[in-house]
């Protein structure tokens, strides 16, 4: 390998800073700018126009356009940058191409959609509209200039299912394709990394950037690298990236907003017994204190404070101990990670165990994270706290936060159902302006008014006899839960019925797609835990249209607005009909976080029992007011990871050693 291709398969963008201040309130003020100038009714206009162009490629052969798709090839390849002004020709051959190899003639609002993602934005297409064939058709386009597009998904199975669904297509365009999976080895990765476009996921996709950051420490100049592979086999010495060029990232909410709330970390376990030791003591200290007594919990800023009373019981406890435990400092720290863990971490929510492991579970998307591993003794405290032998303690080998390593790449786009509500920090992190594609088909969704009730009993009954009338009437029901734990205590109520059902949870994760595929079936009873089974179609089944289609329950308000309505978009895809209901009860937690229990339990508790005018509408106010302050406080926590992220990268630049991620 020459060293200017050494060069493309290592370049990166230099990310810009993200600014602060005066300068970001000026960024911020340009985003709305940037919005409103780009027109979005001529960018409808010119996916019509091409729409209609494709008609005349009907009548060549397969050869003849084949052959004409390979001379569009060539010439975006030497086009370069100049290569956007000649797509509208390209797209009318890359329809047809669509439909005779994938039966699938693409929508006006798909073109559409794939015209703004080569434009570099982040397109909202609602659910069911087929983002999946939009980012393939752009992709084409990526592919052909020569440099690698990299297409992210949400999970394996769907970066293996769109590739086997779409390679067909892709190879007729004259690109090559593949998918890179979590069992696979750096030789297949090597290999399928060189297609001109990859699906695989965020997570897979960091993980090898920062593999081979590492790989490159101290051989970051192409010329050194090109030497040393001339001296080297090809093997686990080498890269396996081919560049960062361009990414077309699917759901990219829950990759660009949801995600980037933790950093990505390649770890090396070490052993460290002084810690674990440090560990059991810990946990045998905190089973002795007890809280509001020698410790008070703050449920909404997820803190915890130890009393005056406390401090005097652990003194007391821990003159017998280790010279360790003499420093208050040290001592405090492991204990208030023992308390956190206790009071805040629950089986069923934030984990599971599996085969005798702690296994976390994604907060977002309720799938299960089996290389994640909690730091600062973190993980073998809840380890002991269930019971379990203690894993060995990590060390960070390499650390990059999602928000910083997708503004590596040149061009950036994506698709989501859901931009609204983030579409502020889409710009100010990531410089993505956004498209509204209108629907194919007018929607026929029917909002029904939230239920809300007192507490989590009644919320239950009522919501269990809603369920019963409808699966008499044969229609389905899709039931949404925040957790794994809440899912199978409302599976347990629904055995207690004889009704059937299908649950869906982080512990299931492996059926996920065939269960959700079926949950348009007759009298079809589906529980799944936030956005399992996203990305899957819902199709259906005889009669149901009929019948009102589709129904959504919401058991409970999710502390994102936008993953509320990525649930009910589950339901009304393609103009079937369908309809959505959220239940409400003043013992959620997103209610508990945020407000006083005088307010809950003593005013609002009296004007619902008493069923008061308007309590409704107050009650569905403060679930608004709560989860817009969620939002902030999450994304201030993920501005705050990312400016770490930014500071310890100048550091590193500034030490003159190591990686520069």
């Amino acid at each position: 390998m020459i060293p200017s291709r050494e060069y493309k398969r290592s370049v990166v963008r230099t990310p810009k800073v993200v600014p602060s201040g005066v300068k970001g309130a000026m960024h911020w003020l340009a985003g709305k700018v940037h919005h409103a100038t780009f027109d979005g009714k001529a960018l409808l206009r010119q996916a019509t126009s091409i729409h209609q162009a494709s008609e005349q490629f009907r009548i060549i052969s397969d050869e003849e356009l084949q052959q004409r798709l390979l001379l569009c090839k060539e010439h975006f390849r030497r086009a370069g940058r100049d290569y956007r002004e000649h797509i509208p020709a390209a797209m009318a051959l890359v329809v047809e191409a669509s439909e005779r190899r994938l039966g699938l003639r693409p929508f006006v609002e798909q073109i559409m959609g794939a015209l703004a993602v080569l434009k570099g934005a982040l397109i909202e297409m609602q659910t069911g509209e087929g983002k999946t064939l939009v980012a393939a058709l752009a992709a084409v386009f990526f592919g052909w200039s020569g440099r690698s597009c990299h297409v992210i998904t949400v999970n394996d199975y769907l970066a293996n299912r769109d590739y086997i669904k779409l390679e067909p297509f892709y190879t007729f365009c004259g690109v090559t394709v593949a998918c890179v999976l979590s069992e696979q080895n750096r030789d297949e990765r090597r290999a399928r990394y060189a297609s001109a476009v990859v699906y695989v996921t965020s997570k897979e996709l960091v993980a090898d950037f920062l593999k081979d950051r590492l790989l490159l420490h101290g051989m970051m100049e192409p010329s050194r690298r090109y030497i040393r592979a001339q001296s080297e086999r090809e093997g686990e010495n080498c890269p396996v990236l081919n560049g960062l060029w361009s990414a077309v990232v699917d759901e990219a909410d829950s990759v660009l907003v949801d995600d980037a709330a933790t950093p990505l970390i390649i770890s090396r376990p070490v052993k460290n017994k002084p810690l674990m030791d440090a560990c059991v003591e810990a946990v045998r200290l905190a089973a002795m204190l007890q809280r509001d007594a020698d410790y008070t919990v703050d449920e909404r800023f997820k803190q915890i404070m130890i009393t005056p009373e406390g401090k005097e019981r652990i003194e007391g406890m821990t003159p017998s101990l280790p010279s360790f435990w003499h420093s208050s400092a040290r001592r405090d720290e492991l204990l208030l990670l023992v308390l956190a863990a206790r009071e805040f971490f629950k089986r069923g929510k934030d984990y599971v165990v599996s085969d005798g492991k702690v296994v976390i579970i994604d907060e977002f998307t309720g799938r299960l994270m089996p290389d994640r591993k909690w730091r600062q003794g973190t993980q073998q405290i809840v380890e002991l706290l269930e019971g379990l032998e203690m894993s060995d303690p990590v060390e960070v080998a390499a650390r990059i936060s999602f928000q910083r390593f997708f503004r590596f790449f040149h061009t950036l786009s994506g698709m989501t159902g859901t931009v609204k509500g983030v579409t502020s920090e889409i710009w100010h992190i990531y410089g993505l302006n956004y498209v509204e594609i209108p629907t194919h088909r007018p929607s026929r969704r029917e909002i029904c008014k939230p239920k809300v009730f007192v507490e989590k009993g009644s919320k239950y009954a009522a919501l269990l006899s809603d369920i019963e009338t409808l699966h008499r009437a044969g229609r389905p029901v899709l039931i949404g839960t925040r957790s794994v734990r809440e899912s199978e205590a409302l599976a347990e109520r629904l055995n207690s019925r004889l009704l059937p059902f299908q649950l869906l949870n982080a512990i299931y994760h492996a059926e996920e797609a065939a269960i959700i595929a079926r949950a348009g079936e007759y009298g079809n009873i589906t529980i799944a835990t936030n956005m399992a089974g996203r990305g899957t179609d819902i199709i259906l089944g005889a009669g149901i249209a009929d019948a009102g289609g589709l129904h959504v329950m919401l058991t409970e308000p999710n502390e994102a607005e936008r993953i509320d309505r990525q649930f009910y978009g589950r339901c009304s895809r393609q103009g079937d009909p369908g309809s959505v209901r959220a239940y409400i009860s003043l013992d959620d937690v997103l209610l508990q976080r945020f407000f006083p229990e005088a307010l809950l339990d003593g005013l609002l508790t009296r004007a619902l029992l008493r069923r008061a005018p308007v309590t409704d509408s107050i009650i569905l106010f403060l679930v608004n007011v709560a989860q817009r302050t969620a939002q902030r406080m999450a994304y201030q926590q993920r501005l705050s990871l990312m400016r770490k992220d930014d500071e310890v990268d100048k550091l590193m630049s500034f030490a003159g050693s190591g990686p520069k991620f």
